[in-house]
């Protein structure tokens, strides 16, 4: 049997970047910086099974300051990211009363959504995950077209940038395990796509063959890569050199590397969860 490499962050790495994201919340004080912020250093805590009780305070915070926002909806929030937060805090036994309602407030905006944003597949991601935190919603069948795209691995390899990224959320909404097929285009794709140094989309399409499916050769490469963007303060990213003609609006450390480490950061807890299912299976 092939020995499949895997990319490895140790805590101390870990404690880097969760020190690089706590900082940065810091210095650009505001709620979409605090989530992101919040959301990626609980992904580190938590891959490494190490407290999380002053996270849960951090988010009792945040999720205060969201609630009593006069236009909470005009924060520019990813509701996904929240949803994980109090995903990954219940799961280490730490209730979070804000963000309960801010998922019941959201359980019940979702509902009223248009049925063709509801097919949307972040929107479907959502959805299901709200419903496996126990609200009563289901997530939207995806709409025909989308499907047939979904269920043809073999049309993936022509896809557009914007087409790969809607395919991984319905492959995440529809929660099926992965075959070896679907496994190994998807590696193949996030390497292609990490070679044009696209590593937000590779985080994204690696993180799905380790959630659903059984990592190849190809997978482990592309993790490899992508812990190799870390950086010394703890934070990933470079210069993308392969850009040509487009400016970055802003701070880098915004527009940049915030996105990029709180992306690697949730591969990193992923691959983790699934190095732990695979412990458990051989223990039993």
């Amino acid at each position: 049997m092939q020995k499949i490499l895997t990319a490895s962050l140790s805590t101390e790495e870990a404690l880097t970047t969760t020190t690089y994201l706590k900082e940065l919340a810091r210095q650009f004080p505001g709620l979409v910086v605090g989530i992101q912020s919040l959301f990626g250093r609980c992904c580190l805590v938590s891959a490494f099974d190490l407290s999380l009780d002053a996270l849960a305070a951090e988010a009792q915070e945040l999720g205060t300051q969201v609630l009593s926002h006069p236009e909470s909806d005009k924060l520019g929030l990813d509701p996904l990211l929240l949803i994980e937060v109090c995903s990954m805090l219940q799961g280490a036994g730490k209730s979070v009363a804000a963000l309960d309602e801010l998922l019941r407030r959201m359980a019940s905006s979702l509902g009223a959504q248009s049925a063709e944003t509801q097919q949307v597949g972040r929107v479907r991601v959502i959805a299901a995950k709200l419903a496996a935190s126990g609200f009563a919603i289901r997530a939207a069948g995806k709409s025909r077209e989308i499907s047939r795209l979904v269920d043809s691995p073999d049309r993936w390899f022509g896809c557009s940038l914007a087409q790969l990224s809607e395919i991984a959320c319905h492959l995440a909404a529809d929660g099926e395990p992965l075959d070896e097929t679907s496994t190994r285009i998807l590696s193949l794709l996030a390497l292609a796509e990490l070679r044009n140094y696209r590593v937000d989309l590779g985080c994204t399409l690696v993180r799905t063959v380790f959630e659903l499916g059984e990592p190849c050769v190809e997978s482990s490469e592309a993790l490899n890569f992508i812990a190799l963007q870390r950086r010394r303060d703890g934070r990933y990213g470079f210069p993308n050199q392969f850009a040509t003609g487009t400016t970055t609006d802003g701070d880098p450390h915004l527009s940049v590397f915030l996105p990029l480490t709180v992306n690697v950061a949730w591969l990193f807890r992923i691959q983790a969860e699934h190095h732990q299912r695979r412990l458990a299976a051989v223990t039993v």
